[in-house]
């Protein structure tokens, strides 16, 4: 990918920092928390955990940061983990509109954290939709991007939309397809009730568990802002990256990339094969999983994150 520089649409000032306080996560480990202030957004990040850091983006888009834990805080016992939500969802605060919502954007959040806390050099992992901003991210700052760690990527292209249309339309039921067109077609959902949004979303993310059981084990359960301003951050940051085809630009990425995969994922094998094969200093690992690893193969995601760490350090 050709580095370019952070050119973003509204200057990244940092104009204030208020901590927040402390909070125990994963039943044990104490997050520090606080609010980033920018020109143009409030980003609220907690920090859990000690060692080297690592910056989670998480998925969505237009989710917030929460349904990563407390599964992904056991990576916190050799690692300083830095969750943040991203603006506009969750305690993420953002005008809805272009000027604020937009690729650059999000990834100069990523890059306005790193400064705010110190950190010279930083692993990104980044799940799902968040790949995206972490392959961009990874782009712009070499410099500052020890590695990028890629959880169930989406594709940065098209080159396989007919095979994952095809596997999500072979996992949906007819008890899926069913309940999304009562709740999609219910006032709840019109009128953006979290309760309603939030079971939308165990719909269509139960559909790409190994066990569609473990659901419930998921933290779904949106706040209101993301409820409410989800699915606008969604069609702008969506509009922001155009007709996406970032295949030919991977091939100039620095950092060295582990790509994780859920054999039962819905995205297709070959997405995380191809992103393996073309990073310069990629692997790929295969986890017993959906979606989400950090829920159905937690010790599986543990081992090939920590040997790939272990690695850099060599």
């Amino acid at each position: 990918m050709k580095v370019i520089p952070a050119t973003l649409a509204r200057a990244v000032l940092l104009v204030g920092v208020a901590t927040t306080g402390f909070a125990t996560v994963g039943g044990a480990q104490a997050a520090r928390q606080g609010l980033l202030s920018l020109e143009d957004a409030r980003l609220f990040y907690e920090v859990v955990g000690t060692g080297d850091p690592i910056v989670v983006v998480h998925g969505g888009p237009g989710l917030d940061h929460a349904y990563l834990q407390p599964g992904l805080d056991a990576l916190a016992t050799r690692n300083t983990l830095v969750y943040y939500d991203q603006r506009g969802t969750g305690r993420s605060v953002a005008a809805l509109d272009t000027s604020a919502i937009h690729l650059d954007a999000f990834v100069g959040d990523i890059e306005a954290l790193r400064e705010t806390l110190g950190y010279d050099r930083i692993t990104v992992l980044a799940h799902s939709f968040g790949a995206l901003i972490g392959i961009e991210y990874a782009a712009r700052y070499p410099e500052r991007a020890r590695a990028l760690i890629l959880m169930n990527p989406v594709e940065p292209g098209s080159r396989h939309a007919a095979d994952q249309a095809a596997r999500q339309a072979a996992a949906r039921t007819l008890e899926d397809s069913t309940e999304l067109a009562t709740l999609t077609g219910s006032e709840g959902f019109s009128a953006r009730d979290p309760a309603t949004v939030s079971q939308v979303f165990r719909v269509l993310f139960r559909q790409s568990l190994r066990d569609r059981a473990r659901i419930a084990e998921l933290d779904l359960d949106l706040v209101e802002a993301t409820a409410d301003n989800g699915s606008d951050v969604a069609r702008l940051l969506g509009e922001s990256l155009g007709e996406l085809d970032w295949w030919d630009r991977l091939s100039d990425i620095e950092a060295p990339t582990l790509v994780l995969h859920g054999r039962y994922d819905l995205i297709p094998p070959a997405v995380s094969q191809d992103l393996a094969r073309t990073f310069p200093r990629g692997r790929l690992v295969v986890l017993d999983s959906g979606h989400f690893p950090y829920l159905e193969d937690p010790d599986g995601l543990l081992s090939a994150v920590s040997s790939f760490l272990v690695d850099l350090g060599r």
